[in-house]
C-alpha cells in the first residue's frame, strides 16, 4: 500500500528534472553534454530563465568570442607600439591630367614625404626636380576612375614611395602622405 501511495504522488518539476538528469548521467557515464544541460535547465526553469542561465553560465566564453569578432581585443592594444614619426618634407603644387581625359580633367595634389633620416630629406631637396617629374609621370598614367577610387589610394602611395626611393641613394622614404587631393 505504501508503494501505491508513493506511485500516485504527482511528479513535480524538481523530481522530473532529477529523473532527466539521472537518465542523462546513465547515458553519458556521468558526463553531461551541453545538450543535456540545456534540456535539463529548459525543463526545470522554462525558456526565459533557461536563456538567462545560459548567458550567465557561458558569459566568459561569449565575451571572449565577442572580443575576437569585434576586433577590440585588449591584448592586442597592449602589444601595439605608438607610431614613431620621422622628419617631413612637403612637395606642393602638382597638377596632373589623368590618362584618357584629353586635358578636360585634372588632379591637384600635395605630397608629404617622411623619413627617419635627415640626410634623405636633404637629398630630396637636391633632387626635387627629378622627384617631381617621376611623380607626374606615375600619376598621369592613371585614369580618372583609378584616381577617384579611394580603395586604391594605399596602393598609389606605395607606388609613389617605391618610385621616389628608386631615385634616392642615401636612404629611403618611409611613408608618403597626400596632404591635398583634388580631382576635378
Amino acid at each position: 500500500m505504501a508503494e501505491r501511495a508513493q506511485q500516485s504522488v504527482p511528479e513535480t518539476p524538481d523530481t522530473a528534472s532529477e529523473e532527466v538528469a539521472q537518465a542523462q548521467e546513465e547515458k553519458t557515464g556521468g558526463n553531461r553534454s551541453l545538450l543535456g544541460r540545456l534540456l535539463l535547465v529548459f525543463l526545470t526553469l522554462g525558456p526565459t530563465a533557461a536563456g538567462a542561465w545560459l548567458a550567465y553560465f557561458y558569459y566568459p566564453h561569449l565575451a571572449k568570442a565577442a572580443e575576437q569578432f569585434s576586433g577590440t581585443n585588449d591584448d592586442k592594444k597592449e602589444e601595439e607600439q605608438p607610431i614613431e614619426y620621422g622628419q617631413f618634407m612637403e612637395l606642393q603644387g602638382f597638377i596632373i591630367n589623368p590618362a584618357g581625359t584629353g586635358g578636360t580633367r585634372y588632379l591637384m595634389i600635395n605630397l608629404g614625404l617622411e623619413s627617419a633620416e635627415g640626410s634623405v630629406l636633404e637629398e630630396l631637396k637636391e633632387k626635387e626636380i627629378v622627384v617631381r617629374d617621376t611623380v607626374l609621370k606615375l600619376l598621369s598614367q592613371r585614369t580618372v576612375e583609378e584616381l577617384a577610387d579611394i580603395s586604391l589610394r594605399a596602393q598609389l602611395k606605395q607606388e609613389l614611395r617605391e618610385a621616389v626611393n628608386g631615385i634616392l641613394k642615401k636612404g629611403k622614404i618611409d611613408r608618403v602622405y597626400f596632404t591635398q587631393y583634388v580631382l576635378q
